[in-house]
């Protein structure tokens, strides 16, 4: 078997049809689901009852540059309350993740120095997936 192979350079954002660019350099993006899908309780005398969670609610979240031109695109996005397709995608590990009921929960927190600074934005989905292929 390989060993297994990762490339920043490779992973896209697709936010409403376009690819996001203007990354900062660390963790630029993360996409996970909000909850577990299963929770599980035991009773007094240590029978397990399981639930299983059927919410599809999840959380992308994109660090830019303060120069990324994304940062006006996602400002525009929180002002107006649109809704749109986002997707995060890595072609090698063959994984997607995201979905197309996706929002702009607020605007980035704005930090000034002599350096460039990152801007970070939280985007909640309505019907996040996971998508191996």
């Amino acid at each position: 078997m390989a060993p297994g192979i990762y490339d920043a350079a490779a992973i896209t954002t697709t936010l409403n049809g376009a690819i996001v660019t203007g990354y900062k350099k660390g963790t630029f993006v993360t996409a996970n689901m909000d909850e577990d899908r299963v929770t599980v309780e035991s009773n007094a005398q240590g029978e397990a009852s399981w639930a299983l969670n059927n919410s599809k609610l999840g959380t992308v979240t994109l660090t830019l540059n303060q120069t990324s031109p994304y940062n006006r695109i996602l400002n525009q996005y929180v002002n107006q309350k649109l809704f749109f397709p986002i997707w995060v995608d890595d072609p090698i590990n063959k994984e997607r993740r995201g979905g197309t009921e996706a929002i702009v929960t607020k605007t980035a927190d704005a930090t000034f120095s002599d350096g460039v600074e990152a801007r970070s934005y939280t985007i909640k989905v309505g019907d996040f997936e996971i998508i191996n292929y």
